[in-house]
């Protein structure tokens, strides 16, 4: 699995004050984190996803542990943006280390960055994803992992984020009613710039971990794990939706 974070705010943030300043921040969760279950390190590449100046996705994936990236220390001092989401990852065994599978991903309105996994996903829900993508999105995906399929998926859906996300985990909730031997984990952030909506979901397993924060810098913060020891940091509950606005206080609705 992977260890996932998301800020929105008002003013633009320094892409070092989310991933490698605090104690406990994404760049020290690569060897750190105190909360997976499934791996002990991510080393498997990392990336962030923003929105530029003209409102348009931007984003940097690197195959390389986030410790051994000399990029790192220029970029995080060089990017600003009110919103952020980024990823340190842990490959699924059989899944590839390449920039194809290397998160967050991003499309023309669209941030996503998903921690979990399907079980066997080749085997058990990858063509009944892809038979649910028009042939315009399905030929857009460039990797075999079960998140980008997840992207394609949501992507697919129309409506508000809140109800494209709960869309997406109702159909794997369906596909995955018969077969209580295949696990599905499925936390996701995605951001459209005005909005940061983040779920904490399982089917046929247990959730791995999140948080949000209500007044982190100045904006919402969403994470695996806390980022520091500031009081404000809130678990949140399996099958719980976040829905993040900047100058407004967060919301959660069950899904």
């Amino acid at each position: 699995m992977c260890r996932i974070a998301g800020f929105i705010g008002t003013d633009p943030l320094p892409l070092r004050t989310l991933i490698c300043d605090p104690p406990h921040g994404l760049s020290h969760q690569s060897w750190a984190a105190q909360e997976m279950v499934s791996a002990t390190v991510n080393a498997d590449g990392w990336g962030a996803a923003w929105f530029d100046d003209a409102g348009k996705p931007a984003g940097y994936r690197q195959i390389l542990p986030i410790w051994a990236d000399a990029n790192l220390d220029s970029l995080g001092r060089s990017l600003r943006s009110p919103v952020w989401l980024a990823n340190v990852r842990s490959a699924t065994a059989g899944l590839g280390t390449d920039y194809a599978n290397t998160q967050p991903f991003y499309d023309e309105g669209l941030l996503f960055t998903h921690n979990g996994f399907i079980d066997r996903f080749a085997h058990t829900l990858r063509a009944r994803l892809r038979a649910q993508v028009a042939p315009e999105i399905e030929t857009t995906i460039n990797g075999n992992t079960d998140s980008e399929y997840l992207f394609a998926l949501l992507r697919q859906q129309t409506g508000p984020l809140t109800e494209r996300l709960r869309a997406i985990i109702g159909l794997i909730r369906t596909w995955l009613a018969d077969t209580p031997d295949v696990r599905a984990l499925l936390n996701v952030i995605v951001s459209d710039g005005q909005q940061m909506v983040a779920v904490r979901a399982a089917v046929n397993g247990d959730a791995p971990s999140l948080y949000f924060h209500p007044d982190w810098h100045g904006g919402i913060a969403i994470g695996s794990e806390a980022f520091d020891n500031q009081s404000g940091w809130t678990c949140v509950a399996s099958d719980e939706m976040i829905i993040a606005e900047p100058g407004d206080a967060p919301r959660r609705e069950s899904l």
